[in-house]
């Protein structure tokens, strides 16, 4: 007898749909949780790119206020060489007036001797030079001058640049509602997303303030780290005036001033017109800045002219000697407020057989030299520096404006706080978990059929639908770049780039004087599910 199978067939297909269904949810559940697990780690790595690339352009910004104090700098070391040659052509005129002149032994010695060898018709030759002379001393004064005013102006111009530099850090676009930080970092956390319906918000107020009052002690930490960035960045920096090397340090009022900037930063009132180191008071620097100006002129080498103006024993035809003496200084002055250059007993004098029988001095300053210059410009003097192209019509350089103008020297001008000289940029990422566009098409409309919602077995939630967050942070910092020799730091006059301080091995201290700003990053991104 034979046994018939046919009753049987079929009877595994029931088995094999059921075994499908389950293999189809799981397959699901685990392609799923891998979508969540990567957008996790996508969020994570965009939280460390925004952070690094926030604290880039905080950097970026104080070195752009260092490289503006160095042409403060620069600015008045050229106004100490314009006014130190001015001198120099003062006291040339002087001579040459007394000795072509007449009047005095040197003039009528002169006069003596050309008479003697050329006849009195010469007389009238140097009647002319006496003439001439004066008004080229005066057209100087006026080139001098008025050039001391335009760098002047571009010092105004820095301090300004300065401001604005600073009110990018603290001050949020009012159209965007983010600092220029923020909005680096909202610039690169949205490269790590391929279409712009599935955002990633970075410090969004909304969603900070939605963590920093939660349980999660982490997130609340780092959200109100996050809130604090533009702070941070306003207690940094304050604005500085020259003042008496004998006055205070800076940052004495940094107490009023932080609370002013936690206020201001957060919209509940304006930068104070009254705490100094705001840009509308700024606050007296206790010398720094005309020690940088006095250190960069003595440090130069083509400084000479400014500090130096001593050579002797200019002898000629054997028993005359002709001795030059001078020099100029920056000075403060506390009745003005203002940094100038003087110079004192400049002095030309002649010897013959080691007995003085000629000497004439010249003293004065650089804004006394401006004055006089601006008393002496015209519609002529201002066609003449127009003509040497020291002039624009409508253009940045106004020679009208600046011929009412005095010289100022530097009024204003970013420093660093000694009480916080680093900041720490916080990136707080969040973003709805799943959107990664799986399940839409090119127009982002979701595709017929295609749900999220799948939940794992027991579980009631789905693994779509949550939102995930991450925490990048990284450090503003001051490091002045080292050079390296053998492994070991050393180094020589002859390397190149940087070297230490001195031969002790000093390190520099952070400032707005030299651009050595970096970033870092300090805490790799972590991140979570909110639930």
């Amino acid at each position: 007898m034979s046994l018939s199978l046919k009753g049987h067939s079929g009877q595994v297909f029931p088995l094999s749909l059921a075994v499908l269904a389950v293999a189809c949810v799981v397959f699901f559940v685990v392609f799923n949780s891998g979508r969540a697990v990567n957008e996790k780690i996508n969020l994570v790595n965009a939280a460390d790119a925004s952070a690094y690339s926030g604290a880039q352009v905080a950097a970026r910004h104080l070195n752009f206020m260092a490289y503006t104090n160095r042409a403060m700098v620069a600015n008045e070391a050229a106004i100490g060489h314009l006014y130190s040659f001015q001198v120099e052509v003062d006291l040339l005129g002087k001579i040459v007036q007394e000795g072509v002149g007449g009047g005095g032994l040197i003039g009528d010695f002169v006069r003596w001797l050309l008479g003697v060898i050329i006849g009195d018709a010469f007389e009238d030759s140097l009647d002319l030079i006496a003439q001439v002379i004066q008004p080229i001393v005066d057209t100087s004064k006026v080139f001098t001058g008025m050039l001391s005013l335009m760098l002047d102006a571009n010092n105004a111009s820095f301090a300004n640049f300065q401001q604005q530099a600073y009110e990018d850090l603290i001050r949020p676009d009012p159209n965007t509602g983010y600092t220029v930080v923020e909005k680096a970092m909202s610039v690169v956390a949205s490269s790590y997303i391929s279409r712009a319906n599935a955002p990633i918000t970075v410090n969004s107020p909304t969603t900070l303030q939605q963590f920093i009052t939660s349980d999660n002690q982490t997130a609340a930490t780092a959200a109100t780290e996050a809130a604090n960035a533009a702070a941070e960045l306003c207690e940094m920096i304050l604005f500085a005036a020259p003042g008496m090397e004998t006055g205070n340090a800076l940052g004495s009022s940094y107490g009023a001033r932080s609370q002013n900037c936690q206020q201001a930063v957060s919209g509940i009132g304006n930068l104070s017109i009254s705490i100094p180191g705001t840009p509308m008071a700024p606050e007296a620097d206790g010398g720094l800045m005309i020690d940088a100006i006095r250190q960069t002129v003595a440090t130069m080498e083509n400084a000479t002219w400014i500090r130096d103006r001593n050579m002797d024993n200019y002898s000629f035809f054997g028993a005359f000697r002709a001795d030059r003496a001078g020099e100029t200084n920056a000075v403060f002055n506390p009745n003005t407020g203002n940094i100038n250059w003087v110079a004192e007993e400049d002095s030309f004098e002649l010897k013959f057989a080691g007995i003085q029988f000629y000497r004439t001095t010249e003293d004065g300053d650089a804004a006394q030299n401006v004055e006089e210059a601006t008393a002496m410009i015209n519609d002529a003097a201002i066609q003449g520096l127009r003509f040497w192209g020291l002039c624009t019509n409508g253009g940045s350089i106004d020679c009208n404006s600046l011929a009412n103008n005095s010289y100022d020297s530097v009024q204003r001008y970013a420093a660093l706080d000694p009480n916080r000289q680093k900041a720490t940029i916080t990136a707080f990422l969040h973003q709805s978990n799943c959107s990664d566009h799986i399940g839409f098409d090119d127009d982002g409309n979701r595709l017929e059929g295609w749900s999220d919602n799948l939940r794992p077995f027991e579980e009631q939630e789905s693994i779509c639908g949550k939102n995930v967050y991450a925490i990048g942070q990284a450090e503003v910092y001051f490091q002045r770049p080292d050079c390296y020799e053998d492994g070991n730091a050393s180094c020589s006059r002859t390397d190149n780039g940087f070297s230490r301080l001195d031969n002790s091995g000093s390190v520099e201290v952070p400032n707005l004087y030299n651009p050595f700003w970096h970033a870092r990053l300090i805490a790799s991104g972590i991140g979570g599910v909110n639930e």
